[in-house]
């Protein structure tokens, strides 16, 4: 095919003589989303229609990536392809099958497999020579990689622009949205991975005590990953699907192929919606089941005040949701056992003794339970695990019987000497 560029200073797409075998163009996120407006009489040109569909297209893409992200959404599994088909599955083979499927690209781009796709290892080889095993290696490490690609079709006559002073010629007057399978090797691959760890950085959270309850710190890690910066991908990185091992006889030709393995980490992956939403439930009935949720009392802020250098009282409060505990979860026979480890020099070691009691809720302070160590403890300034496992068989219960949740609980905290030479909580585990 004759070379054949076309430039469009609004459009800033390029057609070129292989047009199939460019990485595309990521759209940048635009600043605004502006769409064409109507009216009786208005004359449209290539212009006004190219926005009109830059602007569906955008939209869909900025919500694939920004909503749902990057991976595979169906299908596209690697497999060995043994032919004639009824054959053992040892027989060896240079044939890789990829499975239908569709995907997201790193662009928010739809890839649609439509049908199965097969690919000669032993040709692949041939043409690219220079990937070779590392040496004294019997097998050469391929990856399968996934790309979108646009490829401009149905060329027709395009008149003379009448302001232009060329004769007239042909246009594409299609663009399909198409996908290149190919296979890349370890350097390329760890490219590709580079890119998907680069806009997965998150920002760091300077663990905090939990000195509230175990939704607010998730509420925070919640907030601290969405409040990070948009990733940003290059228009030509592809998907990575699986991974095998080309095996090589003297003379460096593909003999087989190993079993792909379809579950490499790098293989990123979007669930639908519903297939969440089933596991989500599956999750909670058998959280249910084993306990460990409901409506009942539950164990929530945590809190210390200091009664000198190395004394001072833990306190952990309960939220009542309705109903205060029915008894004294320590009275005999006890309903719940406490554990506190200190854990400095890179290992666990025993603490002072400490008293545990159950302090019943006094308006406006709730129920609580309270560790305290007295004066003259020797309790340094450290860092603590606490831990509370209530007896499964006759677990702690309020006045409507729903249990003390969750059943197993456990909390890291530091403790640091404040200004007045007290105990105190410190803001951070570090």
């Amino acid at each position: 095919m004759a070379s054949m560029t076309r430039t469009d200073n609004r459009m800033n797409s390029k057609y070129k003589a292989d047009p199939c075998a460019g990485d595309g163009e990521c759209l940048v996120p635009p600043a605004e989303f502006v769409r064409l407006r109507y009216f009786y009489g208005q004359r449209l040109g290539v212009i006004d229609l190219s926005d009109e569909q830059s602007y569906l297209a955008g939209k869909q893409r900025f919500h694939n990536l920004r909503a749902h992200g990057v991976g595979v959404l169906c299908g596209l599994r690697a497999e060995r392809y043994v032919f004639p088909q009824g054959g053992a599955a040892t027989t060896p083979t240079t044939l890789l099958r990829v499975r239908r499927g569709a995907a997201l690209d790193w662009c928010g781009r739809e890839i649609v497999v439509g049908w199965d796709q097969c690919i000669d290892v032993g040709a692949w080889l041939a043409q690219y020579p220079k990937a070779q095993p590392p040496s004294g290696a019997a097998g050469l490490a391929l990856w399968v990689a996934l790309c979108y690609r646009e490829c401009p079709s149905d060329p027709s006559p395009a008149p003379r622009d009448p302001c232009g002073c060329d004769a007239g010629g042909c246009e594409y007057a299609r663009v399909r949205e198409g996908f290149e399978l190919k296979l890349v090797t370890e350097a390329e691959a760890a490219a590709i991975a580079a890119v998907g760890a680069a806009a997965d950085a998150r920002v760091p959270d300077p663990e905090g005590t939990l000195s509230g309850t175990l939704e607010s710190a998730y509420e925070r890690d919640v907030t601290l990953l969405a409040g990070a910066d948009c990733p940003q991908y290059p228009a030509g990185t592809c998907l990575l699907l699986a991974k095998f091992e080309a095996e090589l006889n003297a003379g460096g030709q593909v003999t087989d192929i190993t079993v792909p393995d379809n579950t490499i980490p790098t293989r990123r992956s979007l669930l639908r919606t519903a297939a969440l939403q089933q596991g989500l439930i599956e999750a909670l009935a058998a959280a249910g089941n084993a306990g460990l949720t409901g409506a009942g009392p539950q164990l929530s802020t945590v809190t210390f005040a200091g009664g000198g250098p190395d004394s001072g009282t833990l306190a952990i409060d309960i939220q009542a949701n309705g109903a205060d505990l029915s008894r004294d979860p320590f009275a005999a026979p006890a309903l719940l056992t406490v554990t506190v480890s200190m854990f400095a020099g890179g290992d666990w070691q025993a603490v002072p003794a400490f008293t545990t009691t159950y302090a019943a809720p006094a308006a406006p302070q709730p129920a609580r339970i309270e560790l305290q160590w007295a004066a003259g403890s020797r309790l340094p300034a450290s860092h603590y695990r606490v831990y509370l496992q209530s007896n499964p068989a006759t677990p702690p219960v309020d006045t409507k019987m729903r249990p003390l949740t969750p059943p197993s609980w456990a909390r890291h905290y530091r403790l640091e000497t404040d200004i007045s030479g007290k105990l105190a909580l410190a803001g951070s585990l570090f």
